[in-house]
């Protein structure tokens, strides 16, 4: 059973805004970063690699700028609801926008 201070210790529309601005900062930052890679022409590997070394750079700067240190007061898993839980989403993202604008830079080639 949880404790009664774990009960109210996040006020849940809070707690929703912070993740939607998050899921923003994924969102677009996935978008800019699959245009860098279409437009430098990375394939296979190095376009996965530049995806996690950015999202090692983003998540970084959200943890230390946005959450100054200390996520588990922003969002109910802490660490894990910046880093871990939206990858996969943002992933799919970054590969749509990455072998779109690969093509539009690299198709007469």
């Amino acid at each position: 059973m949880a404790d009664q201070n774990d009960l109210y210790k996040y006020f849940e529309p809070t707690v929703q805004h912070n993740t939607l601005a998050l899921s923003n900062i994924h969102t677009l930052t996935s978008w800019g970063v699959g245009t860098a890679a279409g437009i430098l022409g990375l394939t296979g590997w190095n376009g996965f690699i530049f995806f996690l070394l950015s999202w090692v750079v983003i998540s970084a700067a959200v943890l230390t700028i946005k959450c100054e240190g200390k996520p588990s007061v922003f969002f109910k898993s802490g660490t894990m609801d910046v880093v871990g839980t939206p990858v996969l989403n943002t992933l799919l993202s970054y590969v749509l926008v990455w072998t779109l604008m690969h093509a539009l830079v690299y198709i007469y080639d």
